[in-house]
């Protein structure tokens, strides 16, 4: 766990994509909480909800269809190689073409994870601002899968 942790860091260090790409590249989409609630209600392929907390703070409440790439515990975790980043979380590594939908727990370290895969090459973003608190509050703990 502790050399899948180090490469995370170690791609961290070494961006494969200049921070400037990101300027020119397709805005952030912005979700609210109805967005999610039907991605929730009816996941798409290309779009991937991405829970950034750390696993501890998962234990108190996982989002549905969500999954899970510590911003803190694994900064470069988009840029490890297919085969390190599924050895390392145990699904396949999101495509460059899927839209990353990232949720925190109130939102702040969802943006920085935002800018961060935009510096990995992934331009097909959003942001759910309100997180898991806005979540909760609005009731989404009921909402289920199909």
């Amino acid at each position: 766990m502790f050399r899948s942790l180090n490469l995370c860091r170690t791609a961290l260090k070494s961006p494969s994509t200049a921070l400037t790409r990101t300027m020119a590249s397709k805005a952030t989409r912005s979700y609210n909480f109805q967005d999610i609630k039907r991605l929730v209600e009816h996941p798409q392929k290309d779009t991937l909800l991405v829970d950034v907390r750390e696993p501890k703070e998962l234990q108190a409440y996982k989002m549905p269809t969500a999954v899970n790439i510590p911003l803190q515990s694994a900064p470069g975790a988009l840029a490890l190689s297919k085969t390190e980043f599924e050895d390392l979380f145990h699904f396949p590594k999101p495509q460059p073409s899927q839209e990353l939908v990232f949720f925190c727990a109130k939102g702040l370290r969802a943006k920085a994870a935002e800018e961060l895969a935009r510096s990995y090459g992934y331009d097909n973003t959003g942001v759910y601002e309100g997180s898991i608190n806005d979540w909760l509050a609005n009731g989404g703990e009921k909402v289920k899968t199909e």
